[in-house]
């Protein structure tokens, strides 16, 4: 069958009936299982007891594992769909859960076509056998598929395709440190280093770290290259993640365990070109804090430091989940009170956007 899908900043969603009610799931291929979450009205679930979960910045809690009623996407209906149950990470409105990579451990195939917003699922095994593209033998780890691509000239690494993280790529900062000891052509492409933090996961935010910034000549899916690409170290896994939807589908084959781009247009590279954001929010304590700014960017030119904690926009208190759902106006200045490393308080007044990435 072929269904729709949303496609929000790179994220894909699927409209998924429960009870006669529908909601909205995000499609991760990084996390196992899948989620749903705690302020979410869902009659029916059934508890299965507790499991340890790890998310994407290494950090392992223990969490309720539950079971879905009956649950349908578009004329196909699966049952006994487990998921976790957990609190949000970052409030996104119209977010109710997550379903993972274990959608295709019940026999499914898919094809993922952000361009034409629609995925194809099958239990045909043959449906793909002699789909075009660029195929990865995917080896599944922690029940998620990771393959192996090219980031520097005469170098792999086993990375995790993630559908659910907004970076196009990113690269562990130990194999970062291995590569740049055993390949020349790695230290061209070092822009420089800075220090913070980047990645948020299920249970908080990455500990500060240097962080190495990097503007890739390509990375390399098979026979495929990104151009131009900028991205950075981070103390969690390597991944490459949906923006590379962007510039084609994605065949996910169970059957031969393998993962096939399709580049749109029948392209064999593109230039990517994208930019860095000046800043990076993430959580602490509750709170909205500054983990990665770029000097000379719009941010740092306004004030803002790594460590600084916002407590307050335009005098009123503000929480991390109250901050990324804040109703911005673009172009407007507002007043941001901020918490020093040191524990004194400060005002700066800024425009918007600060070009802030939110995940």
């Amino acid at each position: 069958m072929t269904m729709p899908i949303e496609v929000e900043r790179d994220q894909i969603y699927l409209p998924v009936t429960i009870n006669g009610r529908q909601y909205r799931f995000k499609l991760d291929t990084g996390a196992s299982q899948g989620v749903i979450y705690d302020d979410v009205e869902l009659p029916g679930l059934k508890e299965l007891g507790f499991i340890k979960s790890e998310d994407a910045i290494g950090v392992s809690r223990q969490v309720t594992t539950v079971e879905l009623p009956p649950i349908t996407l578009d004329s196909l209906t699966i049952s006994g769909f487990k998921v976790q149950r957990m609190r949000r990470n970052v409030v996104r409105r119209g977010e109710d859960g997550i379903i993972g990579f274990a959608l295709f451990h019940r026999g499914l195939a898919a094809r993922i076509d952000t361009r034409a917003r629609q995925m194809t699922l099958t239990d045909r095994k043959a449906y793909f056998r002699r789909a075009a593209g660029e195929a990865l033998k995917n080896r599944l780890k922690w029940h998620v598929p990771y393959v192996n691509i090219s980031p520097f000239e005469g170098t792999t690494e086993e990375v995790l395709f993630d559908s659910g993280s907004p970076l196009l790529y990113a690269i562990n900062s130990r194999s970062f440190v291995q590569m740049q000891a055993s390949a020349p052509s790695v230290e061209s492409q070092i822009e420089g280093t800075t220090f913070g933090s980047h990645a948020i996961g299920h249970f908080g935010s990455e500990h500060s770290h240097q962080i190495t910034l990097l503007s890739l000549d390509s990375l390399k899916w098979g026979g495929f290259k990104l151009e131009e690409v900028h991205c950075n170290t981070v103390q969690g896994g390597s991944h490459i993640g949906a923006p590379l939807l962007r510039y084609g589908a994605m065949i996910i084959d169970p059957f031969r365990k393998q993962l096939v781009f399709q580049p749109y247009d029948g392209l064999t590279s593109c230039i990517v070109a994208n930019r860095r954001p000046d800043v990076v929010i993430v959580e602490k304590e509750g709170k909205a804090m500054i983990g990665m700014v770029m000097e000379q960017g719009r941010a740092w030119q306004a004030g803002f430091r790594h460590d600084y904690v916002i407590e307050k926009v335009d005098g009123e208190p503000i929480t991390f989940d109250q901050f990324n759902s804040y109703r911005w106006v673009k172009d407007q200045e507002y007043e941001f009170t901020l918490r020093l490393p040191i524990g004194i308080l400060t005002t700066l007044r800024a425009l918007w956007p600060l070009q802030f990435n939110q995940k």
